[in-house]
């Protein structure tokens, strides 16, 4: 009986630590703060190109500081080497005489290599090639000499994404480059630059493609940085009544940085929203007033974008024993609200979820809160797989901008951040 009360309490201290966090304006004049900092030019994207990432790190450890917090013994920063492929010049590319604006009109592919000249190219469409097996028997031939265009208009484009996966690991694509033609706004992302392939490849909108073009003409210059050190940013605020046990509350600081220096991701609410929320909650219990029977940790973590990095890489090495998370709590793009949010892992931990929600429907903050299952999409996941109960929280609703230059602070509408 005694364990049965000790757990509802601490179920109860850990989703009302929530709802007690009631926001002042000053509270969300800070969060703009930070968010503005954080988007701005001189965080070069909180990237790696110009040592986005480390300004970013330094910043986050200056202002848990600043509120109070204190470091664990093994200090503010955790380092650890990553592989990431880099595109510091400028990117130049044509479709015949037209020059073609990087960023807005297309996106070169986080793999590229270093690539200067011009290029006969040969169109697949769906008059030469109306399936997914057409597409196929085509990509085989030898186009080491030539860009391949594939326009999948009429065709599903993720089946042929899948077909192009396959032929690329299978190492029997042989082509100069690729330009995959769609119609909705080319994202970028950092996923596969960990290595370099062979060929380049660019996302590009159709009606940016110069129909009946013959020649394509591209410069890229990429910069591979080997065992470069990035760092996860960590602080804490010690217990009143069970310092050995943790509430942990991550966000990913990083963002995606710069497609050559024309062409900057600023990831206003990916993730820079994530990370004024951590900042603004270690800021608020680190007050006397509003300290926390258990011990919390904030990490700001790093390498996301590059497939949970930094998650995974304090989940193998952490600077307490996992088993002393009692819950853990992700926040990664909530810059918005109008729809309510969304929590993964919530199918998972039913009790847990009924409890927040009971929470929502008591005071009538958010407009729902929505379930979700097991998914590999964020920090929270290299710690549920070794064992942490957690969620991951995002918002919903009010813009759609991700992964592009247009995911900035003066838009991001913190609809619901109060609540």
């Amino acid at each position: 009986m005694i364990l049965f009360y000790k757990n509802i309490k601490l179920l109860l201290f850990v989703f009302t630590i929530l709802l007690g966090f009631k926001s002042s304006s000053q509270d969300l004049n800070y969060v703009k703060k930070i968010v503005d900092t954080l988007t701005s030019e001189s965080f070069n994207g909180r990237g790696y190109i110009s040592k986005g990432d480390s300004l970013a790190a330094n910043y986050i450890k200056n202002e848990f500081e600043k509120s109070g917090l204190t470091a664990f013994p093994a200090g503010w920063f955790q380092p650890f080497a990553i592989n990431v492929n880099t595109f510091p010049e400028k990117i130049s590319l044509s479709i015949g005489k037209t020059q073609l604006i990087p960023g807005k009109d297309y996106m070169i592919a986080s793999s590229s290599p270093t690539l200067k000249g011009t290029f006969k190219t040969f169109l697949i469409d769906s008059t030469n090639a109306a399936s997914v097996e057409g597409f196929k028997k085509i990509l085989l031939n030898d186009f080491s000499s030539l860009f391949v265009i594939i326009d999948t208009k009429g065709i599903h484009d993720k089946d042929i994404l899948n077909l192009l996966n396959i032929l690329r690991s299978d190492n029997v694509l042989k082509s100069k480059g690729i330009v995959y033609l769609s119609d909705k706004k080319p994202i970028w992302g950092l996923a596969e630059s960990s290595e370099v392939e062979g060929w380049v490849t660019v996302s590009m909108l159709r009606n940016a493609f110069v129909k009946n073009s013959k020649k394509i003409s591209i410069d890229v210059k990429n910069s591979f940085l080997k065992n470069y050190i990035t760092s996860n940013v960590i602080a804490t605020i010690k217990g009143k009544i069970e310092p050995d046990s943790f509430i942990v509350f991550t966000a990913h600081y990083d963002h995606l940085g710069k497609m050559g220096p024309e062409v900057m991701f600023p990831g206003a609410n990916d993730n820079a929203s994530g990370t004024a929320m951590l900042l603004d909650m270690a800021k608020h219990y680190a007050m006397p007033e509003n300290a926390p029977d258990y011990s919390i940790a904030f990490i700001a973590t790093t390498g996301e974008e590059l497939g949970l990095l930094g998650a995974d890489y304090y989940s193998k090495n952490p600077f307490f024993p996992l088993k002393q998370i009692r819950f853990l709590i992700n926040l990664d793009m909530v810059g918005t609200g109008d729809d309510g949010i969304k929590v993964v892992n919530a199918t998972i931990y039913g009790k847990e979820f009924n409890l927040l929600d009971s929470i929502n429907n008591q005071d009538h903050l958010l407009k729902v809160i929505a379930k979700r299952g097991e998914a590999a999409i964020s920090d929270h996941y290299p710690f549920y797989k070794n064992g942490v109960k957690c969620f991951y929280i995002y918002t919903l609703g009010g813009i759609s901008e991700y992964h592009n230059q247009k995911d900035i602070f003066a838009t991001l509408p913190f609809t619901k951040y109060t609540d």
